[in-house]
């Protein structure tokens, strides 16, 4: 798998979402929505994500209390999605809030995973990015 580019999107009305074809050929059938890095959603193939997000998981110390706290957060606002016939699924207002999306979102492929952004954080985040030759 190697999920790659960036697309905007506008969620609609009932907070729906659906993937560029591009990436959405790859995902497959059902989605691990959770927390992302740096205040995105994370969207993983449920396939692949579950087995590599769950072995990471309970690999975590869950006596220990800063990952036990750790690992309640990432599961309270975490979720398993499964498209409708028009590819979409919604994502939950918790998790929305948590990211700061309202309506307009990015869309980024990231290898593994598919990001979500808010496009404001998406751009804030792009326009501090280094572009020289040697960043890349």
């Amino acid at each position: 798998m190697f999920l790659l580019g960036n697309f905007q999107h506008t969620l609609d009305d009932k907070n729906r979402i659906r993937l560029p074809s591009k990436l959405r050929d790859q995902m497959g059938d059902k989605y691990v929505v959770m927390p992302g890095l740096n205040g995105c959603i994370a969207v993983y193939p449920a396939d692949i994500g579950q087995q590599k997000l769950l072995q990471a998981l309970q690999d975590m110390d869950s006596f220990d209390p800063d990952q036990a706290e750790w690992l309640r957060s990432i599961s309270e606002y975490s979720d398993l999605v499964e498209p409708d016939g028009q590819g979409r699924f919604i994502l939950n207002k918790d998790l929305m809030e948590l990211c700061h999306i309202v309506k307009d979102v990015r869309i980024v492929g990231s290898i593994n995973k598919v990001e979500i952004w808010s496009e404001e954080a998406y751009m804030e985040r792009r326009n501090k990015q280094d572009r020289s030759a040697a960043a890349f």
